[in-house]
């Protein structure tokens, strides 16, 4: 466990009642939520992988935007997923999924949290299963 700054206490309860094993780092200035193992949708090239969140300084006040995957998801079908780059997490090759909330679905300050992101990332792996089934 690494813990090189603090989440709020909100996210601790979140990470803690969905069992998750979690590093807060910082890494070059920027500070990272790494959950490890985070359960992927049947459909994948894997079951789990690590997922980091990019946590900003003002941060509830401001949005949690994107996921990052480690090892990089692939979807079964072989169908290519759209909006994807890479970058390097903690010496890791990171999977950049480049997905943002709408004006139909903006972050809210006082309600929205890591678990309400989480939400939002489960939504995008299901949306792209969606897509490849179509």
């Amino acid at each position: 466990m690494r813990r090189d700054f603090s989440l709020t206490e909100d996210d601790e309860e979140c990470m803690k009642a969905h069992g998750f094993g979690w590093d807060a780092i910082i890494e070059n200035s920027t500070r990272w939520l790494i959950i490890r193992q985070y359960p992927i949708l049947a459909g994948y090239n894997v079951a789990a992988a690590d997922a980091a969140l990019r946590i900003q300084p003002s941060y509830p006040d401001v949005q949690i935007d994107m996921v990052y995957f480690s090892p990089p998801l692939a979807l079964q079908s072989g169908r290519p997923i759209g909006a994807l780059s890479n970058m390097v997490i903690e010496g890791r090759q990171y999977q950049q999924w480049s997905r943002h909330r709408t004006t139909v679905n903006p972050w809210r300050p006082g309600l929205d949290n890591v678990c309400t992101h989480l939400i939002q990332v489960d939504s995008w792996l299901a949306r792209e299963l969606l897509k490849a089934a179509a």
